[in-house]
């Protein structure tokens, strides 16, 4: 009877360990990106500090990647607007 419950308790580790190991295989890889843009119209900036956003994104994770909400925060320094642009993305 003991060697049916050791051998029971050895199969359900073995178990409980790949299982473990499946789950962090399908965990997403995830990442907080940003991006920084100029221009002389607001939307122009916030524009290029998107797309350099999404483009380092792309660039880490392929072009699979979801990328989630972006913040964007605008001002203007000098002469020209200058915006950035962060997002969580993940593969």
């Amino acid at each position: 009877m003991k060697a049916i419950a050791r051998a029971a308790f050895a199969v359900a580790a073995v178990v409980a360990v790949f299982g473990a190991q499946a789950g962090a295989a399908r965990a997403e890889q995830c990442q907080r990106f940003g991006g920084w843009g100029t221009g002389a119209l607001e939307g122009f900036a916030s524009f290029m500090a998107e797309a350099a956003m999404k483009n380092a994104a792309k660039a880490k994770f392929g072009d699979t990647v979801k990328i989630g909400p972006v913040s964007k925060k605008c001002e203007v320094p000098n002469l020209l607007y200058e915006c950035k642009a962060f997002a969580r993305a993940c593969k």
